[in-house]
């Protein structure tokens, strides 16, 4: 096995025993190339099969430790940067692996009854800027004691915010803070689950900022609620949003024609919200975003810290908040059309946890490459590439290029977008600048096809340089 030096946070000092950290960046290894979370599939051999279950039930191989291996990559790499932190949650669901896995292993209850997973919050990192993946702020998984309570016997609207599992959105964002001090603004993303007045208010400083998707009708001080209020407004812009197509969601590719108000409040404090150290008022921005040529299409009510003024202030607002479909294709990888994680054959629940945490690395480098090939602000391929790398991807260039001009790979050499061109070739994308751009599946199965070329590849570079100095 050719030993490949990895572009990613390795796992050095992460656990105490240099023999661990070895094997989880071999697993690692193995996981990119798989293309799938089965420990049966991507070993090559049943003792290294072996050695795979062994780290993954090893005490010492914990998710705390995976988590900060992971985390702390990112924050050397946002110095200086405006960071999009995109916050989500997902579950997985282990229901058909039920007679395999433990008991009590670290699986539970999910939101859907009777259905035996756990739970996923993690931030995605872009650059504001150059909408390049920078890597992870925050994550954590979890299990829902199968025992528990429901709500309504917990008494859990009279909790307070850091009982309750909402908790995770401030929990993240202000990990996020702490982890990314050396950028020069953060602006935290986040879905409807996510518009709970205690993130509003503690959140926010002067370079850390809300962008907020908003679920309630909230009361305002200017009098009334937050609908009564944008509807007294004119539609003050006009715009057309391309909208991606989606089988799986029955959702067709159309133009949406969109209509756009935004507007200074002050929202008032819930009546629901237990800290009674926070202002019973707080200031922000609201830009509502409605599509006027179809019944019940899009309409996005966003709440954020960002001053919005001006039709260009609301339109970025508008292009930040779309940043969310990335962290939505980190999770479709890692499931059904991915790795699988969800058909894993490990028998516990703390282990399956443990390789979507390592499955989260990988896929974050085919998310680097879709964003590389969106637009001309461009990842540095060192970040991602090594010299060797770089060398093999040159040599299966030149082979998988066409003979005219609409099947050449036109990107400035050795460039992530040029990379990522030929890593999709592989992957069975035809390379057509008339074709559409390469999606999540494609790279995911070039950039597995692609390690195995450069196996070998770097075995016959090798093997050169020990005949000519013989």
């Amino acid at each position: 096995m050719v030993e490949r030096i990895n572009s990613f946070p390795d796992f050095k000092d992460s656990f105490g025993d240099k023999r661990i950290e070895k094997r989880a960046e071999q697993v690692l290894n193995k996981l990119t190339i798989g293309r799938i979370g089965n420990i049966r599939q991507i070993a090559e051999t049943e003792a290294e099969q072996k050695s795979f279950y062994r780290l993954f039930n090893n005490e010492s191989f914990n998710e705390k430790a995976i988590e900060s291996s992971i985390v702390n990559r990112c924050g050397e790499l946002c110095k200086g940067r405006h960071v999009l932190c995109i916050l989500d949650s997902t579950e997985f669901n282990l229901s058909s692996q039920q007679g395999r896995i433990k008991p009590s292993s670290g699986l539970g209850k999910t939101t859907k009854k009777g259905i035996l997973g756990f739970m996923m919050h993690s931030s995605l990192v872009i650059d504001a800027n150059a909408g390049s993946a920078l890597g992870y702020s925050y994550i954590k998984t979890w299990d829902r004691k199968e025992d528990s309570l429901d709500k309504y016997k917990r008494k859990y609207s009279q909790l307070p915010i850091e009982k309750k599992e909402s908790y995770k959105w401030i929990e993240s964002a202000n990990q996020s803070k702490t982890l990314l001090n050396q950028s020069s603004k953060i602006t935290i993303v986040a879905d409807r689950e996510s518009d709970i007045y205690d993130l509003l208010a503690i959140v926010p400083e002067p370079t850390v900022h809300l962008l907020i998707r908003s679920k309630s009708n909230r009361k305002i001080a200017e009098g009334g609620n937050l609908t009564d209020h944008l509807d007294g407004l004119p539609v003050m812009h006009n715009y057309q949003l391309e909208v991606r197509g989606d089988i799986r969601k029955n959702i067709d590719k159309r133009t949406a024609l969109m209509d756009l108000k935004w507007a200074k409040v002050t929202i008032k404090k819930a009546v629901g919200c237990k800290n009674k150290t926070l202002p019973d008022n707080q200031g922000l921005y609201v830009v509502e975003a409605n599509e006027t040529n179809r019944n019940g299409g899009i309409y996005w009510r966003i709440l954020t810290t960002h001053p919005v003024t001006s039709s260009e202030e609301a339109m970025q607002i508008i292009e930040w908040y779309k940043q969310r479909w990335y962290i939505e294709q980190i999770h479709r990888l890692l499931k059904k059309d991915g790795f699988k994680i969800e058909s894993s054959q490990l028998e516990q629940g703390w282990a399956i946890r443990k390789l979507t945490l390592l499955a989260m690395m990988a896929v974050l480098r085919i998310l680097q490459m879709m964003l590389a090939y969106e637009d001309d602000n461009e990842q540095p391929i060192d970040e991602i590439f090594n010299k060797e790398e770089q060398q093999c991807l040159s040599v299966l260039n030149e082979q998988l290029q066409g003979q005219t001009d609409k099947l050449k790979n036109t990107s400035k050499h050795n460039t992530l977008k040029w990379a990522t061109w030929i890593i999709a070739r592989l992957g069975g994308w035809k390379g057509y600048q008339s074709q559409r751009k390469p999606g999540p599946i494609a790279l995911q199965k070039g950039l597995a096809k692609f390690y195995h070329v450069f196996e070998g590849w770097s075995m016959f570079q090798k093997f050169q340089k020990n005949v000519s100095t013989q």
